[in-house]
């Protein structure tokens, strides 16, 4: 890893550069990323998915949040890289470092390809008030990467059809749909380089990144065609047969930067989600920054979607309760610590490939939606824990596991956290639980007037553990795809309020969000409970008919997440007596609905713990 940094560093001479910037992402602003991409990886070691380097000609630093604290500190340990552990007290973000430490005249460079729009300009914007110079085309770790011929190649797998039956609309409609957006915006190219976007618009799936089922691939739309830039071996014939009759033409991957330049248009393109690079060309070409539409339409399911997704989570379900059942009916040794039928100490990570195991037997099932998070005890505490045979921990009595994973089927994304007691827990660990239970039954009955946004309802998932003096740091829902990404804009639900739609959008009839609250004690425990929900009309039948004309349209939600909650970790008193009977509504629902795929041994279990709470 020194010698990569070292060669970084004698390009960095080279091009006159004081500081090199690489991120975790990749060409297209991609949350998970393709092994090509992982250029942190291959110059530091550190494997997580979220990370940001900087590079200066004597020293180098790595920021990453608090779920892969752990990892990193084993894996940099043998390096002179200096971790910053962002969110901890007296450790600057990027730019207030280079700020606080640069020198005027001095020059960072980064790859404008794998940074995005905004975060470039925050970079240029600030560190010009101190005269140091951001340069945007600089692919010198690539370079390092490639010339001692160990990066992996650009994943290139097969591109398949996402059958109407699935999707619900037609690749044609969908086109002709982007076309008279562009021609009420008088565009006349749009680009897009989200991979999401293009696999929603087109009807077409691919496996070129782990956990989301996305193609590699550029789309740059005029007003008579659209051009896929995408590797042709990944295209069928018949397919390209069926793009072409919706005047799609293919190009290949590598040549869009070139060809992007030579356009000979106004290039327009949401900034939001394009990168710096791609900026850049729309400002050179005096094009417009336009919110991507797709965005908007893709969170709106349309029914065939709906029933879909509600399709996959009884599947998901029917694989969850199995795990449980398998899960509490484990032998405890003397030591404290859970064994298998092989007698094998049950471990984080271990878990992870049962639960994995038990989805696999599911029809359509196409692989997990995330990196799953199996955290134990003291783990829990880490928001978004990632167990490592280096950091797992062994399942033992007596504490909570959280286990927050997720299911791709062709009918639909899954999402889904419960936490365990694995034997007895103490008081305050149900007290906790059960005010988090709470928040999350008074977040999914809300009835709310059409056009609130999610930063008008995150309070009433909060609102029980503030009661306690408690709260949590991270949101309290995200908008999820269909057989897409499990993060999913522009639905949010969090306390902040964003002046960028993309991450805030009112509620919409279709829209699928998480409710999942939690709390989090440091070094003890982490609970946290997660649902999916849809946004349904909640509008409330009025028999008055002069107050007809002055109802207002209401909305709701309605939960797709069937999997029962922790029984052992309910305190009845403590929940009202509306929210015992959602509880038991819900538990009933779950039984009536999963039991049917069950075994008899099974199905008992899971009326036995489903059964109404007095």
């Amino acid at each position: 890893m020194i010698q990569a940094i070292n060669a970084l560093r004698e390009q960095m001479r080279q091009e006159h550069i004081d500081y090199y910037l690489v991120t975790s992402g990749d060409d297209h602003n991609s949350e998970y990323v393709a092994p090509h991409f992982h250029v942190i990886a291959y110059l530091t070691g550190f494997t997580g998915s979220a990370g940001t380097l900087l590079v200066s000609s004597t020293d180098a630093y790595l920021w990453t949040d608090g779920r892969y604290f752990l990892q990193a500190e084993e894996q940099l340990k043998e390096s002179d890289i200096t971790l910053m552990r962002m969110g901890e007290e007296n450790v600057p973000d990027l730019t207030s470092f280079l700020i606080q430490y640069g020198k005027s005249g001095e020059v960072l460079g980064l790859d404008g390809r794998m940074v995005n729009a905004a975060m470039y300009d925050k970079l240029v914007d600030k560190l010009s008030t101190h005269n140091i110079t951001v340069l945007m085309n600089q692919r010198l770790a690539a370079k390092v990467w490639e010339e001692n011929n160990e990066r992996p190649a650009l994943s290139f797998q097969p591109i398949f059809v996402y059958e109407d039956c699935y999707a619900g609309e037609s690749r044609t409609r969908k086109c002709q749909r982007l076309r008279e957006f562009m021609e009420e915006k008088e565009l006349s190219c749009y680009v897009m380089i989200a991979l999401d976007e293009i696999a929603w618009l087109l009807n077409l799936r691919g496996q070129d990144i782990c956990y989301n089922p996305v193609f590699l691939a550029y789309l740059v739309a005029t007003k008579k065609q659209l051009y896929l830039y995408v590797n042709r071996e990944s295209v069928s014939d018949e397919l390209a047969a069926s793009l072409k009759r919706d005047y799609i033409v293919l190009r290949p991957y590598h040549l869009f930067y070139e060809e992007l330049h030579e356009l000979g248009y106004p290039v327009s393109a949401d900034e939001r989600t394009v990168n710096a690079s791609v900026a850049d060309v729309v400002q050179i070409t005096k094009g417009q920054f336009v919110p991507s539409p797709i965005i908007q339409w893709k969170a709106v399911k349309n029914e065939t979607e709906i029933a879909g997704e509600k399709k996959a989570h009884i599947k998901d379900a029917s694989a969850m309760v199995q795990f449980l059942y398998w899960l509490k009916h484990l032998e405890v040794r003397d030591d404290g610590c859970y064994v298998d039928e092989t007698g094998a100490v049950v471990t984080e990570c271990s878990l992870a490939v049962v639960l994995e195991r038990y989805r696999r037997q599911q029809e359509h099932y196409r692989g997990e939606s995330f990196a799953p998070i199996i955290a134990f005890g003291e783990h829990g505490a880490i928001v978004h824990y990632s167990a490592t045979k280096e950091t797992e921990l062994p399942i033992k009595a007596n504490s909570f596991l959280l286990m927050d994973t997720g299911g791709q089927y062709l009918e639909g994304t899954t999402d889904i956290t419960r936490t365990v007691a694995m034997g007895e827990v103490s008081p305050l660990m149900k007290q906790l639980y059960t005010a988090v239970l709470a928040g999350n039954l008074e977040l999914s009955h809300a009835v709310f007037k059409e056009g609130v946004r999610g930063e008008n309802l995150d309070i009433l998932a909060r609102m029980p553990l503030w009661r306690m003096g408690y709260d949590y740091l991270h949101g309290t829902g995200h908008g999820v795809g269909c057989f897409l990404n499990v993060h999913e804009a522009p639905v949010s639900i969090r306390t902040h309020i964003f002046d960028d739609n993309r991450n805030s959008a009112a509620f919409k009839p279709g829209m699928i969000t998480s409710n999942e609250p939690g709390v989090y004690l440091t070094g003890e425990f982490g609970i946290r409970l997660e649902n999916m929900m849809v946004c349904v009309d909640a509008s409330l039948n009025n028999p008055n008919e002069i107050d007809k004309k002055d109802k207002i349209k209401l909305l709701g939600f309605e939960t797709m997440t069937l999997v029962p909650w922790e029984r052992d970790a309910i305190i009845p008193e403590q929940l009202t007596k509306e929210q015992l009977s959602w509880l038991n509504e819900y538990h009933s629902l779950v039984y009536e609905t999963v039991a049917p795929l069950l075994s008899e041994q099974v199905k008992q279990w899971l009326f036995e713990i489903t059964r109404p709470i007095l």
